[in-house]
């Protein structure tokens, strides 16, 4: 009932009442991009073999017209041994052989099998149960130190294969690794299954095998807008499996795990409140771990839909005031004194040039960065130094911010490259600090009231909006980022940049992509208890209370995980760059309003750490460009009154430094030195159509898979892997250090190499 009445408050009733500034704009959503071209069904390769992965699912489909299949085959090559058992349900019960054993013309009753290692030749740590749904009935199941063979009349057809538990690694008899660190056991024991599965297990294996029968090949993604709230839509595609028992298939239509995480949290009360979402359906969450999320789902759909209440941030703002300086606190006097003081003598309004801080052009990336405060100062400037700001930042924005020689070009867009801030063949930090631009430009022209230079370079201006082009289904956000300041923010202000620019689907999309970024945002908070619950993670290393997802990586390596302990040896404690770069109130409100008590609490770690020299986020100095310090964080987040940081840093303890770091500090006591209000900068429009999603800037996942990866190219047999956790030792092949669940062998050996490509931007394909 608490949640009903907190989504009514906060996310229906209408909370501000002021007049629009930005005016009416826009036209309704055009949909040039129509339906993706991408998407491709599989019938020109039926008469060959190929194996499939997708970001869509935790499984692998492998299709052969052979008559049989070699699985877990050559497993020596990695110091690992094929599976010790496997169970087959038969019309008398189930059966379990062991390796050894074969099962000539089984009468099976269902399309499944589930292989698992326990006492396995470098399985001592843990286990991870294989569940194999087949297509048709076979003639010979035989296990064998060699692997597991399934042999059929006809030929294999399709096979589905799924580790039972996803990513999650049951710990061997004796290991209960989550009892003995005094977190809920799961209660997973393969190596007590010798005598029977256990009837929760089997229950998996049979609504499973009921699931793989529709695999997912495609997810189209649309999305809309209503008012404050964005819609998307999921549309799906399936192949469909027609099997020897006449199963009938359940389908399955995935959340994106990460979005899945984040309704997990709310659900399992890790978090205060909830992510505000509504689904159109009811959610079934068969508890199957992937490191990008759980892998959750709404059965018997081919289409479902999810209400985001969140545009409110976008098309509303806090709005800066003076402060009525003959009642305010003498904190307050004084940080206004000295952002007057310091922008009148650093503005003279002599030459534009005069904005440099970190030696002229060289060091633009960081610059650019700090420039923001400049603009967010004007309000509080006398008259004249106004002026002289507004003229010294124009001429700046024309003569150099707006140049497009000063970025490099790189797939139609454009990268701020500079000293320390690279690119490695992808947009990389460059890219990231592209579309933390698009921040500093807005505070420009809402600031100075120059949108005339927006909408004159507005086709430059696109070309920095990199954040969607490293986003993906199952990542939903972002990969590779670490700092929360560069999440929500660019999205949220290249969606008020595009509106004031009359670019009504440029708005639209960087609403969607802000979304999808502020669900990044309440994950890093709260999501790293569900980790913790499934471990071990990529190594046996315990993962301890304060822990903290920091980046998002490709392949299989999906959250990666540290604070100030775990892991014990790593590069860089990225966990201390979670709050670099946070400037932006409107993302800021979101954590007040969504993440008030926990952030709160990391608020307090925080200031513990400062006062004992630390955490990089310091009391008494600010880094404009980098780390923002304590007293900005507690005033954005806590909203902290101006006496209350005063106590954590009196004026007599400040050390402010360049400009644009004494403004970013001074301005966090000026903020809250009165009641804060709010007003609408867009106003709320009918719903539009719905139109493609993030399918229109990426033709495919540059690494679509969940639970498995397969690999193979230009080789005469695929193997299955892991990654993260290393093998007993490295085959001499591709990623051949990272744990493996051995070969696929179709007949005697196929002759020809396998070839791969995308059937699109879900889903892989290897194929003969």
């Amino acid at each position: 009932m608490k949640r009903i009445v907190f989504f009514l408050l906060y996310f229906v009733l209408p909370t501000f009442a002021q007049p629009p500034i930005y005016g009416e704009r826009g036209k309704e959503l055009s949909d040039f991009w129509g339906k993706s071209p991408h998407y491709e069904i599989t019938d020109r390769y039926e008469r060959s073999s190929f194996l499939i992965s997708t970001e869509l699912s935790p499984a692998i489909l492998i299709h052969s017209n052979q008559s049989k299949v070699l699985l877990f085959a050559n497993m020596e090559k990695w110091g690992l041994s094929a599976p010790t058992f496997c169970a087959l349900p038969l019309r008398n019960g189930i059966r379990i052989i062991k390796r050894g054993e074969s099962i000539p013309s089984p009468s099976q009753s269902a399309p499944w099998l589930l292989s698992w290692f326990a006492g396995a030749e470098g399985w001592a740590e843990w286990d991870a149960p294989i569940l194999i749904v087949l297509q048709h009935l076979p003639k010979l199941v035989s296990l064998s130190e060699k692997g597991l063979l399934l042999s059929f009349s006809r030929q294999v057809g399709d096979i589905v294969l799924m580790p039972l538990y996803g990513y999650y690694k049951p710990p061997q008899q004796g290991k209960d690794y989550l009892a003995q660190h005094n977190l809920p056991s799961k209660n997973i024991r393969p190596w007590q299954w010798e005598k029977g599965l256990p009837k929760e297990v089997e229950n998996r294996c049979y609504f499973l095998g009921q699931v793989l029968r529709a695999y997912p090949l495609y997810a189209e993604e649309r999305f809309a807008i209503s008012g404050d709230t964005l819609i998307i839509r999921e549309s799906f595609k399936w192949r469909y499996i027609v099997d020897d028992w006449g199963t009938k298939p359940i389908r399955f239509a995935p959340l994106p795990p990460v979005l899945a995480l984040a309704l997990w949290a709310g659900n399992h009360k890790y978090s205060e409140k909830p992510f505000p979402m509504l689904f159109s359906h009811p959610i079934t969450d068969p508890d199957v771990f992937t490191p990008y999320g759980p892998w959750m789902g709404i059965t018997n759909v081919d289409t479902y839909e999810v209400r985001f209440p969140l545009l409110k941030y976008v098309h509303i703002m806090e709005e800066p005031k003076l402060p009525e300086i003959d009642n305010a606190p003498e904190v307050v006097k004084e940080a206004l004194n000295w952002v007057v003081r310091r922008m009148g003598e650093k503005f003279q309004g002599k030459d534009w040039q005069e904005i440099w801080d970190h030696g002229g052009a060289v060091n633009y990336c960081w610059q650019v960065m700090g420039d923001r405060w400049y603009a967010k100062a004007i309000p509080y400037l006398p008259e004249d130094v106004q002026e002289r700001v507004k003229r010294i930042l124009a001429e700046y924005m024309r003569n150099f911010v707006l140049d497009e020689k000063n970025y490099k070009p790189f797939k139609g867009m454009l990268l701020l490259v500079g000293p320390g801030i690279g690119t490695w063949g992808g947009y990389d930090d460059a890219g990231k600090f592209s579309s933390n631009l698009l921040e500093t430009l807005w505070c420009y022209a809402h600031f100075s009231g120059d949108w005339g230079i927006i909408r004159g370079r507005w086709e430059t201006i696109k070309r920095f909006f990199i954040t969607p082009l490293e986003c993906d289904w199952k990542s939903f956000g972002r990969y590779a980022i670490a700092e929360m300041g560069d999440e929500a923010a660019p999205p949220l202000y290249m969606a008020r940049l595009a509106y004031m620019a009359d670019d009504y689907d440029t708005y639209a999309f960087a609403c969607y992509i802000f979304v999808r970024e502020l669900v990044h945002h309440y994950v890093k908070q709260v999501g790293a208890e569900y980790y913790r619950l499934n471990q071990p993670w990529h190594s046996s290393e315990f993962m301890p209370k304060e822990v903290y997802l920091t980046n998002l990586w490709g392949d299989l390596a999906g959250w990666q995980i540290d604070g100030p302990t775990y892991p014990k040896v790593t590069g860089e404690r990225q966990f201390n760059n979670r709050w670099v770069r946070f400037s932006s109130e409107d993302v800021a409100r979101f954590y007040r309003d969504i993440l008030g008590k926990e952030v709160a609490e990391e608020m307090e770690l925080l200031t513990k750490r400062a006062k004992q020299g630390i955490t990089p986020y310091t009391l008494h100095e600010d880094t404009a460009h980098i780390a923002p310090s304590i007293i900005r964080l507690r005033s954005l987040l806590l909203n902290e009154t101006p006496e209350k940081l005063y106590r954590l840093s009196p004026p007599s303890k400040w050390n402010l430094g360049r400009c644009a770091d004494g403004v970013a500090f001074c301005l966090s006591f000026l903020r809250t030195s009165h009641p804060l209000s709010f007003v609408r900068l867009i106003p709320q429009r009918n719903p539009t159509k719905f139109v493609l999603g993030l399918e229109r800037v990426r033709e495919y996942t540059e690494f679509p898979a969940l639970c498995l990866a397969i690999e193979g190219k230009g080789r005469k047999e695929p193997y299955i892997r892991w990654w993260g956790w290393k093998a007993p030792q490295r085959a001499d092949l591709p990623n051949g250090e990272w744990w493996s669940f051995g070969e696929i062998v179709f007949g005697d050996g196929i002759e020809s190499e396998l070839d791969s490509r995308y059937l699109n931007w879900n889903t892989f394909m290897l194929y003969y």
